[in-house]
C-alpha cells in the first residue's frame, strides 16, 4: 500500500512537472513573438503631429526657416525685412534689413543651405547667409541667429524685374540662373582659384543663354498655339544640369558642365497641366515636378542608347496629387521625403521611394513659403494672411511600406524598378534599399541546396545502416554522424569558406566527373565481389562488404582529382571558368551555392540520419520477419516495409532539418560571398534572412527603421518556422494514420 501511494505520487508529480514544462515552452514561444512583433509594430504607424502653433507675421512672406531644434523661424518680406521669432510664444527675436534693396523689392528667391539668394525688380541678385549658433550656459541651450549679407552678385544693365532664380555652390563653385521680365535667361559661375602662394583668385563667367532656350520653345508661326512661357527653374547639386520648368507642362534640360559653352540637351513632356514648380531631393538625383492641376511626380536621368547622350529623363515615381496648383516643395536634407503646398491651402508630407503621402495638413490661407526642418521633424508654413503656422511631427519610418518591403522599387541609379536589399551607403544623401525579398530568394536558395544534398544522403545512410550493416560497424558509425551534429556553426562555415571553396574551385572539373567515376568504381567493386568464392565471402558477416567498398571509393575520388587537368581541357578547353562564362553565361564565385549545398548540407545530415536510423531501427521485427519469410528480399523488405511504417519519422526529420537550414546563420555567412541578388545560378551567391540579421543587427542603430526591418525578417522567420513545422506535422500524423495497420 506504501509503495502505491508512492508511486501515485511520482506519477502526479511527473504529471504537473511535465504540464508545468509544457505551459512554459509555449508562454515563452508566445513571449518570443510578442517580443518581435512589438519592436516590429512601429514600422505599421505613420508619421503624425506632434503639437500645432499659429503666429500673426506683419505681413505675408516670401521665404520662411527655422534652425534644427525647431526653436527659431525667420521670415523674409518682398521689401528685404528678415524678422526672427520665437517658436515657443511668437515673439520677435530680432529683425534685420537687407543690405542694397532700399527702393526695391524681393520679386524671386531660392534657397541652398543657409544660403538665401535674392533677385530683386530692379535687375540685381544679392545673397545673404543665415546661421544659428548654438552655445550653453548653465545647462540652458541658447540659439542665436546669425545674419551676413554680402555684395551684389550680379546687376542687371538694363535693370529688369527678375522673375525667376535659381542657385547652388559647392566649396568652390558657385552657379546661378535666373530668368528675367523681358524673356533673358542668364547663367553667373563664380569660380575661387588658389595659386601657388596660397591666396585665392576669382574667376566669374556670365553667360546669355537666351538663345537656348529659344532654340528649345520655338515661336508657333501657325499662331494656333501660345508660346510657353517659362514658370520655374532648378539646378543639381553637381552644378551641371538646369532643368527648366514651363507653361506647356515641359521641361528643358540644359547641360552646364562647360559653363561658357551650355548646350540643349533634351527637352521632356513632364504634365499636360503648367508646371508651376521644380525641385531636387536630397542628393539633386530626383527632380521632382509640381503641376498646376495638383500632379507631383519625381524624374531621373536614366541610361537610354536611343538618346545622342546616352541618357534621359524618365518618370520614375509618381505621387498622391493635391486639388490645385503646386504652389512650393521644401525637401529634407535628411532623406527623401519632401513637403509640398498648394493654392487651396492644403499642405502635404511625402516620401518619394515609398510614393505615400505620411501627413495632410491645413493652412488658413494660400501658402506663400513652406520649410522643413532641418531634422524632418518640424513643418512651417507662412499664409498670404500673415499666418505663420508650425507644426511639430513625428515620422520616424517613412521608407517602410508593403510595397517597399516587398515589392519592385525604382531607386536613384538604377535603370529600372528591382528588388534590393541595401541598408548603407558612403554618402549622407543615400538611399535605403530595404526589399525582404532578395533575403528570402537567399533563404529559400542556400535551404534547397542544403536539403538536395541532405535528404538522399541521410535518408539512404539510415536505411543501409539500420537494414545492411554489420552492428559491430553501426556501434561505430552511428556515434560518429551523430556526433556530426555538435560540431558548432562556426567551424563549419570556417571551413567551408576558408578551406572546401578553394578546394572545390581548384578541383571543380574533377567534381563534375567524380559520379561517372564512383559509378564505374562501384560496379567494378560489385563483379569484382560476385566472382569471390562463396566461403571465402563466408567468413565475414552481412555488411562486411562496406570495407570491400571503401577502397573502391577512394580509388574512384584519386582518379578524378589526378585526371581533373586532362578532363578540364578536353570538356572545357582549358579554362572551365571561362567556358561556364562564355557558352553557359554564368560567373563562377568561389563562394557560391554549391559549397553552401555542401556545408550546409553537412550540418543538417546528422538530424536527419539520426532520426530515420532510429525510426528504421524500431520497425517491428515480426513485420520484417514475415516479409523475408514470405520470400521478399532484404531490399524488397526495406523498400516496401521499413520504409512506409518509418516514413512519418523520417518525414519529421527532413522537417526539423528543413528547419535548421532556413535558421542557419553562420555557415550561410561565412561560405557565400553574402550578396543579396537573386538568381538560382549556383555559381553565385546569396544572402539568407538569419545571415543579414547577424551581419547588420549590431550596426543597426536600436529603434531606427533597419533595426526593426531586421526585426520583420525575424519574424517572418518565427512564422515561417512555425506554419511549416505545423503543416509538417498535420502531414506526419496522416501519413502515421495511413501506415497504422501494418
Amino acid at each position: 500500500m506504501k509503495n502505491l501511494k508512492k508511486k501515485r505520487l511520482i506519477d502526479r508529480t511527473a504529471h504537473w512537472g511535465i504540464t508545468l514544462g509544457g505551459a512554459v515552452v509555449i508562454i515563452v514561444i508566445l513571449a518570443l513573438f510578442i517580443f518581435i512583433f512589438l519592436e516590429v509594430f512601429p514600422l505599421l504607424k505613420g508619421a503624425n503631429v506632434l503639437k500645432e502653433n499659429t503666429f500673426s507675421l506683419r505681413d505675408k512672406p516670401v521665404s520662411v526657416g527655422l534652425d534644427e531644434y525647431q526653436e527659431i523661424a525667420y521670415a523674409i518680406y518682398e521689401d528685404g525685412n528678415i524678422d526672427f521669432i520665437s517658436l515657443s510664444d511668437g515673439k520677435l527675436i530680432k529683425e534685420h534689413s537687407i543690405k542694397g534693396i532700399e527702393r526695391s523689392s524681393i520679386t524671386a528667391i531660392c534657397k541652398d543651405r543657409d544660403r538665401i539668394i535674392i533677385g530683386t525688380a530692379d535687375g540685381r541678385v544679392l545673397m545673404v547667409n543665415i546661421n544659428f549658433s548654438v552655445s550653453f550656459e548653465n545647462d540652458e541651450r541658447i540659439i542665436t541667429p546669425e545674419i551676413s549679407d554680402q555684395e551684389v552678385k550680379h546687376t542687371d544693365e538694363e535693370r529688369k524685374r527678375i522673375r525667376y532664380i535659381t542657385s547652388k555652390s559647392d566649396e568652390k563653385v558657385t552657379v546661378t540662373v535666373f530668368y528675367s521680365k523681358d524673356g533673358k535667361l542668364k547663367l553667373k559661375s563664380t569660380e575661387i582659384e588658389e595659386n601657388l602662394f596660397g591666396g585665392e583668385k576669382k574667376n566669374e563667367i556670365i553667360t546669355d543663354i537666351t538663345a537656348i532656350l529659344e532654340k528649345a520653345i520655338p515661336d508657333d508661326t501657325t499662331g494656333q498655339r501660345k508660346k510657353p512661357q517659362i514658370t520655374s527653374l532648378a539646378i543639381d547639386y553637381f552644378l551641371e544640369n538646369l532643368y527648366i520648368g514651363t507653361s506647356h507642362g515641359e521641361v528643358i534640360h540644359i547641360n552646364m558642365r562647360e559653363k561658357e559653352n551650355p548646350f540643349l540637351e533634351e527637352k521632356v513632356k513632364v504634365s499636360e497641366e503648367s508646371i508651376t514648380s521644380l525641385g531636387f531631393l536630397l542628393g539633386d538625383v530626383s527632380l521632382v515636378a509640381g503641376d498646376r492641376n495638383g500632379g507631383i511626380s519625381t524624374w531621373m536621368r536614366v541610361r537610354d542608347e536611343a538618346k545622342p547622350t546616352g541618357w534621359a529623363l524618365k518618370k520614375i515615381h509618381i505621387i498622391e496629387q493635391h486639388q490645385s496648383d503646386i504652389t512650393s516643395i521644401a525637401s529634407s536634407i535628411r532623406n527623401k521625403c519632401f513637403v509640398t503646398a498648394s493654392s487651396d491651402g492644403t499642405i502635404h508630407l511625402k516620401h518619394a521611394t515609398s510614393e505615400q503621402t505620411l501627413l495632410r495638413l491645413i493652412s488658413k490661407a494660400k501658402p506663400t513659403a513652406i520649410a522643413y526642418s532641418p531634422k524632418a521633424n518640424g513643418i512651417l508654413a507662412a499664409d498670404a494672411a500673415g499666418n505663420l503656422t508650425h507644426w511639430r511631427i513625428s515620422n520616424p519610418h517613412p521608407e517602410t511600406t508593403i510595397k517597399t518591403l516587398f515589392g519592385k522599387i525604382w531607386y536613384e541609379g538604377y535603370e529600372e524598378p528591382e528588388y534590393s536589399w541595401q541598408s548603407t551607403g558612403g554618402t549622407d544623401d543615400f538611399e535605403p534599399k530595404l526589399s525582404l525579398v532578395p533575403l528570402i530568394f537567399g533563404t529559400i536558395k542556400g535551404t534547397i541546396y542544403a536539403m538536395i544534398i541532405a535528404i538522399p544522403i541521410g535518408i539512404l545512410s539510415a536505411l543501409y545502416t539500420s537494414q545492411f550493416l554489420h552492428n559491430s560497424l553501426k556501434k561505430i558509425i552511428k556515434p560518429a554522424i551523430e556526433f556530426m551534429a555538435a560540431l558548432p556553426s562556426v567551424i563549419l562555415g570556417f571551413l567551408a569558406g576558408l578551406w572546401l571553396a578553394p578546394l572545390m574551385e581548384k578541383i571543380f572539373p574533377a567534381i563534375i566527373v567524380m559520379p561517372l567515376f564512383l559509378l564505374l568504381f562501384i560496379t567494378m567493386a560489385f563483379c569484382i565481389w560476385k566472382c569471390i568464392p562463396g566461403y571465402i565471402k563466408g567468413k565475414y558477416s552481412n555488411g562486411a562488404e562496406t570495407l570491400f567498398l571503401i577502397p573502391f571509393f577512394i580509388a574512384a575520388i584519386s582518379a578524378s582529382i589526378y585526371l581533373s587537368g586532362p578532363f578540364e581541357s578536353f570538356l572545357f578547353m582549358g579554362d572551365y571558368r571561362q567556358w561556364i562564362l562564355d557558352i553557359l553565361g554564368l560567373q563562377y564565385d568561389q563562394r557560391n551555392a554549391v559549397v553552401v549545398g555542401f556545408a550546409m548540407g553537412f550540418a543538417v545530415l546528422p538530424i536527419i540520419f539520426t532520426i530515420s536510423e532510429d525510426a528504421m531501427s524500431n520497425v517491428p521485427r515480426n513485420l520484417t520477419s514475415a516479409s523475408l519469410a514470405l520470400g521478399a528480399v532484404p531490399w524488397q523488405t526495406a523498400v516496401k516495409i521499413v520504409l512506409p511504417i518509418a516514413s512519418p519519422a523520417i518525414f519529421s526529420a527532413v522537417m526539423l532539418g528543413f528547419g535548421r537550414a532556413v535558421g542557419e546563420t553562420m555557415v550561410v555567412l561565412m561560405a557565400t560571398g553574402n550578396t543579396p541578388i537573386m538568381d538560382w545560378n549556383f555559381f553565385n551567391g546569396f544572402r539568407a534572412l538569419a545571415a543579414n540579421i547577424a551581419v547588420e543587427i549590431p550596426e543597426a542603430p536600436v529603434g531606427g527603421t533597419l533595426y526593426r526591418v531586421l526585426f520583420l525578417a525575424a519574424l517572418l522567420l518565427f512564422i515561417t518556422t512555425f506554419i511549416v513545422n505545423t503543416i509538417a506535422e498535420l502531414i506526419r500524423q496522416k501519413i502515421k494514420k495511413k501506415y497504422s495497420h501494418l
